[in-house]
């Protein structure tokens, strides 16, 4: 949770490596962090002590090469290479290479002269986040053992800890390599609740909230993993800006209960999306290639009438679009979705996507709220440049209301001048040439009326909750590949009260349900991995429970 440090260190001589590589090469004399910074990973924590810190001290028998592989991007790697370097010694020095730089087979490349220099400032530690940059073949192998097989015979102080997310299986297996290899499991709970006390401890001295029963102990009820790091970061940000939404405080309060109501809304959110594309999840770069998605209408329970008319006002202009074009009519036009999240929104726009073979752009209301003057209108500008770019293509907004906020309320004057830009590209003096504008929203009361006026959003497609028999065929598609007994049937899924259920409920009841099969069958409890009656039932009852707890689920069904 600490940021990378940039300072050059004083005593390396200049033409040092940070000299010559610039940020793509670290050097300092403080620790890059420690193993009390973060919480979790408490066994590979105290197999690090065990096998390297202890030895780090000696003079002679120092672990030279250490590999922490993942395989998985939230696997925290590096973090646990950089809490390293704040147990080894304060005499240590310490250099971190996050990027080749040059060619890997190269004289000068990155890796050789930082290792160099690390010779020279011993003892010292040198970790390499960068090895993933490359697909090493045989030579780069035996170049890579060179370099290590060099630090262990030689009688420096030198250790050498190589991160990697990706499970390479020369890596892993080859003895000659790495004496040390230590397995980096996903983050725990523990490193999730500490990764959101950090959040939230960074915005509190932001001067931007006032915590309230925020501790370990309240924290440790959360539910959070479903997220990936990057979702919970979201929904800290979320509770955040919720919160100075609703309060006139400058500094309003937030509660468990708040940052538990986010959770669940990105986790519905999570549930509706497979591998559609956000433009800005990466917040350093907005480049991205856009795909056409999988999703397909028959994926979809329910909504048989929302289907029809989402296909009337996407596929039919599109599959006669000479027709439309003769008649002075563009191809591309506005269709907005509303209704209450977790129903099928984001899912009915990437299966017009997938049926029409277009290119699927999507992003968030709140991804655009950026803190610089005029970067919010230029990544809008960028988004509708490249839909262009690739068109035949679908740009999804959702959170719609958090884009096109009613002016007339108290909008924020930069807010003000999104809406602008969002209207100016709608009308645009570059026509949206094969291009769809769909927007999602929960609030069409929120939204701005010059928006919704004829020419931008000229169909309006309500997406409510679910029928019960819509829930049945909603809960047929979500059990077709699942492993459940011969009783586990729509009709009896329709006998159990199903009042409240989303479509988003209904699939993280069958995702549960299928957890709590899996428990089972591992525990030795069950013969078969088979998802029962009982499991459904005990994850829909859990589901009502978590819900209930926070407060949040008629708020959000």
């Amino acid at each position: 949770m600490h940021e990378d440090y940039s300072d050059p260190l004083d005593t390396v001589a200049e033409d040092g490596p940070a000299d010559v590589f610039g940020e793509s090469v670290t050097v300092r004399s403080e620790p890059f962090d420690s193993f009390d910074s973060f919480c979790g990973y408490s066994e590979e924590k105290q197999r690090l002590q065990e096998t390297v810190v202890e030895p780090a001290g000696y003079d002679q028998y120092v672990t030279s090469s250490v590999l922490l592989v993942g395989d998985h991007m939230d696997c925290q790697t590096t973090t646990l290479a950089k809490g390293l370097t704040g147990e080894v010694g304060e005499e240590y020095t310490f250099f971190h290479v996050d990027s080749l730089n040059r060619e890997f087979l190269e004289e000068t490349n990155s890796i050789e002269a930082t290792l160099t220099a690390a010779r020279d400032h011993t003892p010292s530690l040198m970790i390499v986040s960068c090895l993933d940059e490359y697909g090493f073949d045989e030579t780069e192998y035996d170049q890579l053992q060179t370099f290590l097989e060099s630090t262990r015979q030689s009688d420096e102080r030198v250790i050498v800890v190589c991160t990697t997310n990706d499970r390479d299986v020369e890596l892993t297996t080859n003895d000659s390599l790495f004496e040390v290899i230590v397995d980096v499991p996903e983050p725990d709970e523990a490193f999730r609740r500490g990764l959101i006390e950090a959040e939230l401890d960074s915005a509190e001295a932001a001067g931007v909230i006032e915590p309230l029963g925020l501790d370990s102990g309240s924290l440790s009820d959360l539910t959070t993993h479903d997220l990936s790091l990057h979702g919970l970061r979201t929904a800290v940000k979320r509770t955040v800006q919720r919160r100075r939404r609703e309060s006139d405080d400058e500094r309003p309060t937030i509660t468990p209960t708040h940052i538990q109501e986010s959770i669940t809304i990105v986790e519905a959110e999570k549930l509706e999306e497979s591998e559609g594309m956000s433009l800005f999840e990466d917040e350093e770069s907005y480049q991205f290639d856009p795909d056409i998605p999988s999703v397909r209408f028959d994926d979809i329970g329910g909504l048989t009438p929302q289907k029809q008319r989402l296909q009337e006002a996407a596929t039919n202009p599109v599959e006669y679009s000479d027709t439309f074009r003769k008649a002075g009519y563009s191809v591309g036009q506005g269709i907005l979705l509303h209704g209450p999240p977790g129903n099928g929104k984001t899912m009915m726009a990437k299966a017009v996507a997938n049926d029409l073979g277009y290119h699927f752009l999507s992003v968030k209301g709140p991804e655009l709220e950026q803190p610089l003057v005029g970067e919010s209108e230029r990544q809008l500008r960028e988004l509708f440049g490249t839909a262009r770019e690739h068109a035949p293509s679908v740009i999804f907004f959702d959170e719609f209301d958090s884009l096109a906020p009613n002016r007339r309320s108290e909008t924020p004057v930069w807010k003000e001048d999104l809406v602008n830009t969002l209207l100016s590209e709608l009308d645009g003096l570059e026509p949206l040439d094969d291009v769809i504008v769909m927007a999602a929203t929960n609030r069409l009361d929120r939204l701005d009326d010059a928006v919704l006026r004829s020419g931008r959003f000229d169909t309006f497609i309500e997406v409510p909750m679910p029928t019960d028999a819509e829930r049945r065929e909603i809960f047929s598609v979500h059990i077709a590949d699942l492993p459940v007994g011969d009783d586990v049937t729509a009709d009896w899924f329709g006998t159990l009260d199903l009042s409240e259920l989303s479509g988003a409920d209904i699939m993280a009841i069958c995702r549960k349900a299928l957890e709590f099969a899996v428990r089972d069958f591992d525990a030795g409890d069950i013969e078969r991995l088979l998802v029962s009656r009982t499991h459904i039932r005990t994850a829909m009852d859990q589901l009502r429970s978590d819900s209930r707890d926070t407060g949040s689920f008629r708020e959000i069904h």
